[in-house]
């Protein structure tokens, strides 16, 4: 299946060697402070970049992605495992790579016989695209939708992969629906050589991987 997704090639530095820098930097900002008048402009002038240059720290921990994004245009993705500097103005969304549980509850439905049966599923599934998930998925407006506690309105990891799951939930819905209704529930209406939803498992979870 063809991807956009490809890997953050732009400039970046160990975090580790950025943050030993900033302080030196920091230091010098205090310093020229006591230079006078043009100390105290050279020192406001240090501060304003060196608070600017706070905002290009990155911490990846494993099967964790940063999306980069320059003013609009997309600019891979980070999955290095690390603490990295990265231009400032780089917008960066982290995604969680990591395995999630989703359960859905059981739904009513027709076998192909017309017998209505309670069905559900437990599916276990992680991002894989990062690209496709980000602009392919409006999860983005589905997480910014859902205010915090306090009432405020801030993106999150956490609220980005529940919007991405209420995606995949109303996915499955409707691959169960039609999964179920393509197979009789058992044998005693169909012949026996058929598979069914209770004798053929895997066929049914194939079936079923193929729709979602």
């Amino acid at each position: 299946m063809e991807t956009k997704e490809f890997n953050f090639k732009s400039f970046k530095v160990n975090g580790f060697l950025m943050l030993f820098l900033l302080l030196l930097m920091l230091g010098g900002t205090v310093f020229c402070f006591f230079g006078g008048n043009a100390g105290v402009i050279a020192g406001c002038f240090l501060a304003l970049i060196w608070f600017v240059l706070l905002f290009g720290f990155v911490k990846l921990e494993p099967n964790e992605a940063v999306v980069m994004i320059f003013f609009g245009k997309y600019k891979g993705v980070l999955k290095e495992t690390g603490f990295f500097w990265v231009n400032p103005f780089m917008s960066k969304k982290k995604l969680s790579m990591r395995a999630r549980n989703l359960n859905v509850n059981p739904i009513k439905v027709n076998d192909k016989v017309g017998n209505p049966i309670l069905i559900g599923l437990v599916l276990v599934w992680k991002l894989k695209d990062t690209y496709k998930a980000m602009f392919e998925i409006d999860a983005q407006t589905m997480a910014a939708s859902k205010p915090g506690k306090d009432g405020t309105v801030t993106y999150s990891v956490s609220k980005q992969m529940d919007a991405f799951e209420n995606f995949v939930a109303v996915q499955s819905d409707a691959a169960l629906r039609q999964v179920a209704g393509q197979y009789a529930y058992d044998n005693n209406v169909v012949s026996d050589a058929a598979i069914t939803l209770r004798s053929g498992g895997d066929e049914v979870n194939v079936d079923l991987l193929n729709e979602l």
